[in-house]
């Protein structure tokens, strides 16, 4: 009876959902341009995940935090804005279902792996197609089930994708030249400070239509729905 109490005492632990912040670096494959390497560079940014969940701050003139919950399937993205205060823009699980209705997610899981930070990951090719154009865009995931995330931490960037993806691999062409754009996480580190207040909505934060009519002109119209 002690042996089994301790087995089940250790999967308990086992299973405990992995909360701590990682850092993604973004670089390029295919150029020396310094100009691209520094744009990139200022790109890399921390997550905070947990659970199902995540949240990325940033920094362009703006404070901008985007957060995934999954477990209400919500994207919600808060614009902090010196002089006016906080405003969000939230899509649900509806809004995904619509976009989802014209886009199809493909994912080929392959016996290819490597480590990232410690952990171990597989290659995972997405494709994702233009269901109206039948146009498709082509990543490479490595994608580790180590963490203790859940997989509805993906149901906005990459639904239906089990496991949670350590590194992206995405070719473009920027300036005329053909890159591969790398985002990569460089450190994990959990944090047991990390509570689920995290990822809710700041109570200080409004509706961006109701921010005033000059800082939707400034910001573009940025609660239009994306089609």
């Amino acid at each position: 009876m002690i042996i089994a109490l301790m087995i089940c005492t250790v999967g308990t632990f086992a299973q405990k959902p992995f909360a701590g912040r990682i850092t993604f670096e973004v670089t390029a494959e295919g150029t020396n341009d310094p100009n691209i390497a520094a744009a990139l560079a200022e790109q890399s940014v921390e997550y905070i995940v947990m659970g199902n969940n995540s949240r990325m701050e940033m920094s362009q003139g703006i404070d901008i935090i985007t957060i995934t919950n999954g477990n209400n399937k919500t994207n919600t993205v808060i614009l902090g804005i010196p002089g006016y205060g906080k405003y969000y823009i939230q899509k649900t699980e509806e809004d995904q279902q619509k976009k989802n209705s014209t886009i199809k997610y493909d994912y080929n899981y392959t016996d290819e792996t490597k480590t990232i930070c410690g952990y171990n990951c597989k290659k995972v090719i997405a494709t994702v197609t233009d269901l109206e154009t039948d146009e498709e865009d082509v990543a490479t995931l490595w994608v580790t089930s180590e963490l203790g995330l859940g997989d509805d931490i993906n149901c906005f960037d990459h639904p239906g994708l089990k496991g949670y993806p350590l590194s992206i691999e995405m070719k473009t062409e920027i300036n005329g030249e053909n890159l591969t754009i790398i985002t990569s996480a460089t450190k994990i580190v959990p944090d047991k400070k990390v509570k689920p207040t995290a990822f809710l909505l700041p109570s200080d934060a409004k509706p961006f239509e109701e921010a005033p009519e000059e800082l939707k002109q400034m910001l573009g119209g940025m609660d239009d729905d994306e089609e």
